[in-house]
């Protein structure tokens, strides 16, 4: 065919063939590459989701799902023990409450509470408190001990014994008929930072 065209079957011819062109132009641009595209992401969505599901099996059969399980409950156990230990939060009375029992237990009165600074750590922040309690070597000694087999991380530290002259102390008969003394020492306590903690609102 002669260009330009000069018969009306050959420009006919050339129209419909530029219209033709057109058409593939479009659907590659609009309709083929879009789907394509659409396809090839769907087809890789697809073999990982397979992959993912012949994982699961392949652990399945293992018997490794349970023992994922077993191991999750486990761990959900020991952060529940951590957070009696060390609680996220001050619990001052109750932990008050908590020693006072441990005193009473054996036959003891705490004399004396006294808060001290708050020592601030990058994981936990450290409570500590004066106490002073006055009675014979066996119950003070039976008292430390109950102290530390609370459920809370409490430690005694910086004791001191000296005898009592208090008369009100020395009137009282104690069991063990040992001398009465004055015990003074420290308590420390672990509370667990958390983010509003950090952000310096502690609770």
């Amino acid at each position: 065919m002669a260009f330009p065209p000069k018969s009306q079957r050959e420009q006919a011819m050339l129209l419909v063939s530029i219209v033709a062109f057109a058409l593939a132009g479009l659907y590659w641009n609009y309709v083929y590459t879009p789907k394509g595209e659409e396809i090839a992401v769907l087809a890789q969505r697809v073999d990982t989701l397979e992959s993912r599901n012949q994982r699961a099996r392949t652990e399945l059969a293992k018997g490794n799902v349970e023992e994922l399980k077993a191991d999750a409950e486990r761990s959900a156990r020991d952060l529940e023990v951590m957070r009696q230990l060390v609680p996220t939060g001050n619990e001052v009375p109750a932990l008050l409450e908590q020693v006072s029992t441990a005193a009473r237990r054996a036959g003891l009165d705490i004399a004396t509470v006294e808060p001290e600074p708050v020592v601030e750590g990058d994981q936990f922040d450290t409570y500590r408190y004066k106490l002073a309690v006055n009675g014979g070597y066996h119950a003070v000694a039976q008292f430390l001990t109950n102290v530390g087999s609370l459920t809370r991380i409490i430690a005694p530290v910086n004791l001191t014994l000296v005898t009592a002259t208090n008369p009100n102390v020395l009137s009282k008969r104690r069991p063990d008929d040992t001398a009465a003394l004055d015990t003074k020492f420290e308590i420390q306590t672990y509370v667990a930072r958390t983010s509003a903690a950090d952000k310096g609102g502690k609770s």
